[in-house]
């Protein structure tokens, strides 16, 4: 699990990044991005998702998924939100989806966008 220190809370922090961030988008998941001199991640899934058991699962595929890339993270304050459709997904289907936003808004090209070409 993703240690609360690095953890977004507070409602004030995920509307700053919603309104001053960057969004990159997938079929699945939203990212969006404001730099900064620290490492912040904040997790978003609504009740369109499904219920709470199924919300719980991909909340914690999704906090795995960044734990297991923290490194290849920069620093700033990310929010990934789930859209519908994602509790299709697996574990690794989500950690590569995770992955290539992450390539996408650093500007690098990671493991996923290699994978691709």
């Amino acid at each position: 699990m993703l240690k609360k220190r690095y953890r977004l809370r507070k409602r004030g922090s995920f509307a700053y990044v919603r309104t001053h961030g960057t969004k990159y988008n997938d079929r699945y998941l939203t990212l969006g991005v404001v730099r900064g001199n620290c490492k912040l991640v904040g997790f978003v899934v609504s009740n369109k998702i499904g219920k709470a058991v199924k919300r719980n699962l991909v909340k914690r595929r999704m906090r795995g998924a960044v734990r297991e890339l923290w490194t290849s993270i920069g620093s700033g304050q990310y929010i990934f939100s789930a859209r519908t459709g994602i509790t299709e997904l697996g574990y690794a289907e989500i950690k590569e989806r995770i992955s290539a936003l992450i390539a996408k808004a650093c500007g690098v090209k990671g493991a996923a966008a290699e994978n691709r070409t």
